[in-house]
């Protein structure tokens, strides 16, 4: 290798050093506001859960009456379903999140071999990956940024779930700064208006306006859709915990290949100075003898 390519390949190397830790930090500052989102999230969560279940306590007789009346068992739900199953492939716009895209990808698939499933792939990144091993499968397509949450685009997604008798949503999820994992996340007509716990022993009295019923339609349809960004807000932690380490391993390696390099550099160098003082020998060699025979 010669000096010149030595120079840039250092100078390359350094770039992509540079590179790398910019992304590293971007990712560790977007990784922390994000966590602080999740976390608020399950306790805006919990709450409407809490105030929910009150409600069907309260008012539990109405509830039956409503179930009898529609045919459908406990617990109720007043949202219109179309009896079908979507697999959601959460993924992302862009790269650099190591193989937590790929991996969850693989797991999307699985559920993708029973062929009355639908599809939706919500991510640039996770189309390419998803046409490449799919091409023939018919699907439903959602941008959506990699970092916070669009109202317009998230409603979207909402409005076009929301018929859907079971969703399973794939997407990654955060264990730790150093372990992400794929991880799936099933919402349904029988699941979706609830997030747990047992029903209150204490009866509260609620008057309703307009009516019960209207109520119980908006708790489910703020409930999907807060569970759903719920479940988008997880996977972009998980994303950017994942490239935080994938840019860290990035790191590394570069400063050992740079090192190298930077070795190389120095025995081109010696080399080269090595050389000069080899073709310079012979001059002085004859400078010296000509001054001994004066």
């Amino acid at each position: 290798m010669e000096q010149k390519q030595i120079k840039q390949t250092i100078t390359t190397l350094q770039t992509l050093d540079a590179v790398a830790r910019a992304y590293t930090e971007i990712s560790s500052s977007r990784m922390k506001k994000t966590r602080g989102l999740v976390l608020s999230s399950r306790e805006f969560l919990a709450a409407l859960d809490e105030i929910f279940r009150e409600v069907r306590t309260s008012y539990r007789r109405q509830v039956l009456s409503f179930a009898k009346r529609t045919g459908k068992k406990q617990p109720l739900t007043f949202l219109a379903h179309n009896g079908k199953t979507v697999a959601v492939f959460i993924s992302a716009n862009t790269g650099l999140y190591g193989d937590l895209i790929q991996r969850t990808l693989y797991a999307f698939l699985e559920e993708l071999k029973q062929p009355e499933v639908e599809v939706t792939v919500v991510g640039r990144l996770g189309l390419s990956l998803f046409l490449e091993k799919e091409p023939n499968r018919p699907y439903t397509y959602f941008d959506f940024p990699d970092y916070g949450v669009d109202a317009d685009k998230m409603a979207a997604v909402v409005a076009h779930l929301v018929p859907y008798e079971e969703i399973h949503a794939y997407y990654g999820k955060f264990q730790s700064v150093m372990r992400q994992s794929p991880a799936l996340f099933n919402i349904s007509a029988e699941t979706q208006s609830l997030v747990g716990g047992q029903e209150r022993a204490e009866v509260i009295k609620y008057l309703f306006e307009p009516t019960l019923e209207d109520i119980l339609t908006f708790f489910e349809t703020e409930m999907f859709a807060s569970l759903l960004e719920q479940v988008m807000r997880e996977g972009q932690l998980a994303k950017f915990a994942a490239r935080m380490r994938a840019m860290d391993e990035a790191t590394q390696n570069i400063k050992k290949v740079l090192a190298h390099a930077q070795l190389e550099r120095l025995r081109i160098t010696h080399a080269a100075a090595n050389r000069k003082q080899l073709n310079a020998l012979p001059a002085l060699l004859r400078w010296g003898g000509e001054n001994g025979r004066k």
